[in-house]
């Protein structure tokens, strides 16, 4: 990175490129840094619902490595067996748990980040003043690369229902949304 800050060359981190908007395409004369080896679990602690990882790690493998303890990691892109986190970091990923859960963004706690600079910075939900991580994830890398990363991991439900309704038209079915919205109760894809 700071090779090429200093030469003013572009870079792009690469994980598992499985992004639909494109983030992790190289630039015309850039550089692609490829963060696929970095892919271990560095640790687990259910205590405090974390997982610290290295951004090659695959969105699944996180819940895989808390599952036999009744836990799982919310986000969940439909490429969730191949996508990874530093990915998922990078786009602010989501999928059919987020109107519950919310996005990547509301399950990372910290991250190092290396600037462009080739300075590395921890990034923290705990720091004071502005959201430094919040802005910082979703920024598809502009502002840097994360080599580690902290996530927060949820209890599974003790209990899901499974239900489907059928409407009339598309206005009865927003409708219903909207119905079940106002009360309160945030479905969820069932996993």
């Amino acid at each position: 990175m700071a090779l090429s800050h200093a030469h003013r060359v572009p870079f792009v981190a690469r994980g598992a490129g499985t992004g639909l908007s494109g983030g992790a395409l190289p630039v015309v004369g850039g550089v692609v840094i490829s963060l696929t080896r970095l892919n271990r679990v560095l640790e687990v602690d259910l205590d405090r619902g974390v997982v610290v990882v290295e951004p090659g790690v695959t969105n699944l493998d996180v819940t895989r490595a808390v599952a036999a303890e009744g836990f799982f990691y919310a986000p969940d892109p439909s490429s969730q067996q191949v996508c990874t986190i530093g990915g998922n970091v990078a786009e602010n990923s989501g999928g059919a748990h987020c109107l519950k859960y919310g996005f990547t963004v509301n399950h990372v706690l910290a991250a190092d980040v290396v600037l462009p600079t080739g300075e590395l910075v921890t990034l923290s939900r705990d720091d004071p003043g502005p959201d430094l991580l919040g802005a910082f994830v979703g920024s598809e890398g502009t502002l840097g690369i994360a080599v580690k990363i902290t996530v927060r991991v949820l209890r599974v439900p003790e209990t899901v229902r499974t239900l489907l309704g059928a409407f009339a038209s598309t206005d009865a079915a927003g409708d219903a949304v909207s119905h079940v919205i106002a009360a309160r109760i945030l479905p969820l894809r069932s996993r």
